[in-house]
């Protein structure tokens, strides 16, 4: 019986140090690359994030929606009437953006409609 327990083969006593060696560096190898790839999709992510709010920020302002445009004159309407309360010109308040423009010039038509409206109803 002892000639078959040395012709057997001991497998804990076997070396396996470099097979377990060329695993370790090959899967260190594929998280490193795995990391960085994650890395570079989570900035292209906010590069494509920047460049959507830029698409939206370079929206013209006759190009905004019905809703956007009414807000923004009501809102133009209250900070035009609380600076002119507190005796100052909105006239550099009204020209400072584009939109401010659009919602002033808009808002300058439907009351002058609206008075020419009235006008030639009361004659």
């Amino acid at each position: 019986m002892e000639k078959n327990q040395n012709n057997t083969t001991n497998y804990s006593q076997r070396k396996l140090g470099n097979n377990f060696d060329d695993i370790d560096s090959n899967i260190n190898k594929n998280f490193d690359t795995k990391e960085k790839d994650n890395q570079q999709k989570a900035i292209l992510q906010k590069n494509l994030d920047f460049k959507k709010d830029d698409i939206n920020l370079n929206i013209k302002p006759h190009q905004r929606t019905i809703e956007e445009i009414i807000m923004g004159m009501r809102e133009l309407f209250f900070k035009i009437l609380e600076m002119l309360i507190d005796k100052e010109n909105p006239i550099p308040y009204i020209f400072s953006s584009e939109y401010r423009q659009f919602d002033f010039t808009l808002f300058l038509i439907i009351i002058g409609t609206l008075l020419l409206l009235f006008s030639n109803i009361m004659k």
